[in-house]
């Protein structure tokens, strides 16, 4: 049985002021009636904002600065150049490679005219043969018949062989010009490659934004010389930011993707963002027992930075209750109170007077402490002066909420 139950609304054993107090004795102080306010269960988590991409820009070759064409903190477009580097020799490169590959280009052309011509004598080579091979059957007939002489045979035959002989030869050059075609087409497909490589050298030589974001700082400047892999600067997208929380396993039946996350600043303790859980790990960690969860703010507007430093608060549960100030509290042997104000009479004339009460706190919303057990909607409260406050003390309100 809690306390509350045996003593109700228990005021403290301070002995009561005089009724007879004069008015004039009455403390100035602040009060403020109880109302119904949504009460929350939340638990809080610290740690540094990350940006859903952040990309380092780094030459892939070296080079000497040669301009710069963005500033710090401004925002680009993905694929907006960021800076070139010097081109010195490179360009020149790039125009002896093509020089090369229209020269390659010119050889298979010539190849290819030459291919054309054997072809041709070809066609006329095999035309030879097939006369020569009719003259000679036509020749070796008669002779067989005694109609000519067996030198005309002997003549025919030694033409089909000069024939077959030039045929042969002309295949040979055909041969040799489809050769010299292949080889002047991997001319052309190496002077192409060199000149894409020589063109990828120089598209290198220009720096360029991956991403949409804002530029960071800039290491270096116009007129440095960088070497492949050194930084010059970055790109942070800060529309989303991820803030990570290590969660205890306790939580896991309440904890859900959507579940709400303020963002607090823990210097002024000020919400200054609003977000939700969009990740929650399978896995509890061994060592910690707790999640690794995510929570993401949208940034539209820019006020939050990748690196920041805050406090996340999760949102468990939100409900009716009451809510009062930090500042109306009073401790006294580990227990808390507040002071209730009181209509009563002295001397005749009316007259607000302090009874101090035993409550039962929550946790802290803000500046205010939830109440769980003492207090109840419509009782009016003191919120400034306490200390000067006693059972039974007269008081003047000075404002009333």
């Amino acid at each position: 049985m809690s306390i509350f139950s045996r003593f109700g609304n228990q005021r403290s054993a301070a002995p009561p002021a005089a009724p007879a107090a004069a008015k004039n004795s009455a403390l100035p102080v602040e009060v403020q009636q109880v109302g119904t306010s949504t009460t929350e269960e939340s638990s809080d988590f610290v740690g540094a904002l990350e940006a859903q991409q952040k990309v380092t820009l780094q030459p892939q070759i070296q080079g000497r600065i040669e301009t710069i064409f963005v500033s710090s903190g401004q925002r680009v477009q993905k694929g907006t150049p960021i800076a070139a580097l010097s081109l010195d020799q490179t360009q020149a490169n790039v125009a002896s490679a093509i020089a090369a590959a229209n020269a390659s280009q010119a050889g298979l052309k010539t190849a290819q005219a030459q291919l054309q011509q054997a072809q041709a004598q070809r066609t006329k080579a095999a035309a030879n043969v097939e006369l020569q091979r009719t003259q000679f059957n036509r020749t070796q007939q008669l002779v067989a018949e005694g109609a000519q002489a067996r030198q005309q045979l002997d003549l025919a035959r030694n033409n089909l062989q000069a024939a077959i002989a030039d045929l042969q030869a002309v295949d040979k050059e055909v041969a040799a010009g489809n050769a010299a075609i292949r080889q002047a087409e991997a001319n052309v497909r190496a002077a192409q490659a060199d000149t894409a490589a020589a063109q990828v050298n120089v598209n290198q030589k220009q720096v360029v934004s991956p991403i949409t974001g804002v530029v960071g700082e800039f290491p270096v400047k116009v007129g440095d010389f960088v070497n492949t892999g050194q930084t010059i600067t970055t790109i942070t997208q800060n529309d989303a930011l991820d803030l990570n929380l290590s969660v205890p396993s306790n939580r896991l039946k309440q904890l859900r993707v959507g579940l709400p996350v303020q963002l607090i600043d823990p210097t002024t303790q000020k919400a200054i963002g609003t977000g939700s859980i969009n990740y929650i790990s399978p896995t509890v960690s061994p060592n910690q027992q707790s999640i690794l969860s995510k929570a993401r703010f949208a940034n539209s507007q820019g006020r939050l930075r990748d690196g920041q430093y805050v406090q996340g608060r999760v949102i468990w549960n939100r409900q009716p209750g009451i809510l009062i100030p930090t500042v109306a509290i009073s401790r006294i042997g580990g227990q808390s109170f507040v002071f209730v104000t009181e209509n009563t009479t002295v001397n005749g004339k009316p007259q607000q007077v302090v009874h101090q009460r035993l409550v039962r706190l929550g946790d802290i919303q803000g500046t205010n402490y939830q109440v769980l057990e003492g207090l109840k909607p419509g009782e009016t409260i003191v919120t400034s002066g306490i200390l000067k406050l006693r059972e039974g003390t007269p008081i003047q309100p000075q404002s009333e909420n």
